[in-house]
């Protein structure tokens, strides 16, 4: 998914940013401080489709657990993405 490419949510790409930043924050606080704004937002793109409306991204952005961001990365990595 690109969200950026959606209509629907190119009015709140400054709000939503501003949620993921928040997540790498808290993040930090729990002591992964590698934790980026990037790689957050990647996750968002990669765990929800495109047309997903705003109330969810923002429901799923607020609920993002640091287990699984972590297995996104760690799989990424695997990957070779990273």
């Amino acid at each position: 998914m690109n969200p950026v490419e959606e209509t629907q949510i190119r009015p709140y790409m400054k709000e939503l940013l501003s949620l993921c930043a928040t997540k790498v924050e808290e993040f930090r606080l729990l002591g992964y401080e590698e934790a980026k704004l990037e790689q957050v937002w990647s996750f968002v793109c990669a765990k929800l489709p495109a047309d997903t409306p705003i109330h969810r991204m923002v429901d799923f952005i607020l609920s993002i657990r640091v287990m699984d961001f972590m297995n996104y990365q760690t799989i990424e990595a695997y990957k070779g993405e990273l």
